[in-house]
């Protein structure tokens, strides 16, 4: 990242002479000041002199304020972020992305316990089955406050405040003693464990190059699903053999130990934020106390906070095509298990799910030789910025099998169960070709506007996630496994030419965007 040299660098060894940067105005004898009495400008003199200062002055003013700005120190400067080694890189992306399998663990470990807990509390099956829709439902409104704050008040307190929430909320949920509790509790999980999601992408941002953030952009988005696909079959074991208040004690202690390695391991990654600690740390250090970063300059307020920051998500999303487009594609990831219907248990129906685990496995595996393969190569050719539109052709390719794999998983039901096992692990790859690919393209695009454009697209994939639960069952009752699966087929269809017409206009397209730092 070529980033500007710092002035302050010049003075973070020795202290600056004393009548350069004092505002204290130099000394004038009294002869002078009887002189400059006598010879006072007339009132319009004086106007024309507070408006137009002197040259020497105006330059020496600006020369000033330029030297106490605080910048990195060149491009190798240590502090900052995408500089740091590999031994402190790699450790944190592996934390990070390990939060949010347990956010996305913690969505779906319920799922098998709907029914013991319904039994147990003498509500409706229907009833428990909210569980899992309000904790994806809260989703929509943690990342509306986590992505924008964390764009101004640096990622890593967020982060911490996200992780905290969804841990205490476990608590109530596991020594719950009615329904209720269950269902606040799961929401309010939701709403804070979303803001791991929203600020993680602004944090790889911040971390790596476009080449290296491929893989660990890859990395973050198999979480994400890898936890909703673990989950289930984990929930069906604990449930059996220990009760489905089992299902939150778990989840604490995946988010209690990764919070522990954590501690040691997550570092404030913001690059506004990390300049204003360094620009206070050299203000004790020269006692200079002019020293500053340039995001120091503009005092955020309340207003300012409520006004700008908080409704960007939702100005994104309706003023900008591809923000819009590219969610509404990735929304589509919900899959159904078809097991029961062939007679197998609630545990064994969960198994075939080690398939689509395999699946999404492969998919990050295939985008991370592409990123360090055929895009890195187009990166070193051109010697230049990075296209976003590089990203899709796995995308491409995902939306293009998708409907096919959705097709055979729909039809196979009467023949060996090894077909529809198989065709699992198709929906998989394809399924995360489509999200890896769609979440590079979104950070790439936005860039330092990407924990924006993430919460944004958190938040509409949510909606559609939390709604599939409360008509799932009954849309596969009534219209069968072939049919039911062939709904989400053809609406895969549909969606195919979406990353083919970004591939070919998508340059046009980002020239229309007031967020893309990438429309040049």
């Amino acid at each position: 990242m070529d980033t500007p040299m710092s002035a302050a660098s010049t003075i973070a060894g020795s202290r600056a002479p004393s009548g350069f940067f004092s505002s204290r105005a130099p000394s004038i004898n009294n002869e002078a000041l009887d002189d400059l009495d006598k010879a006072k400008p007339t009132p319009d003199l004086e106007k024309a002199a507070e408006s137009h200062p002197p040259e020497d002055e105006e330059h020496e003013a600006k020369q000033r304020t330029d030297s106490d700005i605080v910048e990195w120190d060149g491009p190798a400067d240590p502090e900052c972020p995408r500089n740091w080694s590999p031994w402190r890189k790699v450790p944190m992306v592996l934390t990070t992305s390990g939060m949010i399998l347990a956010v996305s663990f913690g969505s779906s470990v319920f799922a098998p316990a709907e029914k013991s807990a319904a039994a147990e509390f003498g509500v409706p099956l229907i009833v428990t089955q909210l569980t899992v829709s309000l904790w994806i439902l809260g989703f929509f409104a943690g990342p509306v406050f986590f992505g924008p704050l964390s764009e101004v008040f640096g990622h890593a307190a967020p982060f911490w405040l996200s992780t905290a929430g969804m841990a205490v909320f476990q608590l109530p949920i596991a020594l719950a003693g009615n329904v209720r509790t269950v269902l606040v509790c799961r929401f309010f999980a939701g709403v804070f464990g979303s803001g791991v999601m929203a600020v993680v992408s602004g944090m790889y941002f911040e971390l790596f190059d476009s080449v290296e953030r491929g893989v660990a952009m890859g990395l973050s988005a198999i979480c994400i699903n890898l936890g909703a696909t673990v989950a289930p079959v984990a929930g069906a074991y604990l449930t059996a053999a220990t009760g489905w208040r089992w299902t939150a004690w778990t989840t604490l202690i995946i988010t209690a130990a990764l919070s522990l390695v954590g501690a040691f391991t997550v570092r404030e990654t913001s690059s506004r934020a990390v300049l204003r600690a360094k620009a206070r740390r050299l203000r004790f250090e020269t006692r200079n106390w002019a020293l500053h970063a340039r995001s120091e300059e503009t005092r955020v307020e309340l207003h300012d906070i409520l006004h700008r920051y908080l409704t960007k998500p939702v100005r994104m999303f309706a003023t900008e095509p591809i923000l819009v487009v590219v969610t509404l594609y990735l929304s589509f990831q919900a899959f159904p298990t078809a097991f029961q219907h062939r007679g197998w248990s609630a545990t064994s129906a969960s198994l075939p799910f080690v398939a689509v685990i395999l699946g999404i496995l492969s998919a990050w595996v295939a985008c991370s030789a592409f990123s360090l393969t055929w895009f890195k190569e187009r990166a070193l050719r051109t010697r230049g910025p990075t296209v976003p539109e590089w990203r899709l052709p796995p995308m491409m390719l995902g939306g293009l099998l998708l409907p096919p794999s959705l097709f055979w998983f729909a039809w196979s039901g009467n023949v060996h169960w090894i077909s529809q096992v198989l065709a699992m692990y198709f929906i998989g790859l394809n399924l995360m070709l489509i999200f890896i690919s769609g979440i590079s393209y979104i950070v790439d695009v936005y860039q330092i506007h990407a924990n924006s454009a993430m919460s944004i697209h958190i938040i509409v994939r949510s909606l559609i996630s939390s709604s599939f639960p409360l008509f799932a069952t009954i849309m596969y009752d009534n219209l069968g496994v072939d049919w039911a699966s062939s709904v989400l087929a053809f609406l895969c269809i549909i969606m195919v030419p979406a990353p083919i017409l970004f591939y070919r206009f998508g340059h046009r397209i980002r020239s229309w965007s007031r967020f893309s730092m990438s429309a040049e």
